[in-house]
């Protein structure tokens, strides 16, 4: 056994082929790329499967079909009672202390989650409450209001 012999670490890889380096090398001046066009561009050569070669591609072409609730959606910002809570004070809630604290924007629907333990008998105005934030602000003493507003006066529709 010789030096020779023995196989190098990368014995499995085959090299990068350089190109660019003369004409001698077999790959010089245009690289393999020919002459011209999209595919001698850097970038070029458009790989994604969707392309058509400029046609209007299919994807664009077929016809968009059923229902999306998207434009007739009701959104509503959630904030933690907790939050509410620590920054409000006083015994009323409603939109207006809420923007005032700074919790939210005028016009924008509100809904309270996360329960926690209520400490002072509070009046919520606000749109919508789930079950058991109602249940722990009415066990601490207080009142919830839903309100809602017309789809027209909603932020964002």
């Amino acid at each position: 056994m010789s030096l020779s012999d023995i196989l190098s670490a990368n014995s499995g890889r085959s090299r990068n082929i350089r190109v660019g380096r003369g004409a001698g090398s077999g790959k010089g001046k245009t690289c393999g790329r020919g002459h011209k066009g999209e595919g001698s561009r850097s970038g070029g050569k458009n790989r994604i499967s969707l392309y058509e070669g400029g046609q209007n591609p299919i994807w664009m072409r077929i016809p968009r079909r059923g229902f999306s609730n998207f434009r007739h959606r009701v959104a509503y910002q959630a904030i933690p009672l907790a939050r509410i809570l620590s920054r409000v004070k006083g015994d009323e809630l409603s939109l207006e202390s809420l923007v005032e604290a700074g919790l939210t924007q005028s016009g924008e629907r509100i809904k309270i989650v996360s329960p926690v333990a209520v400490d002072r008998a509070v009046k919520v105005t606000v749109h919508r409450v789930t079950a058991s934030v109602r249940q722990a602000i009415e066990a601490a003493g207080g009142t919830v209001t839903e309100i809602d507003l017309p789809p027209s006066e909603a932020k964002g529709e």
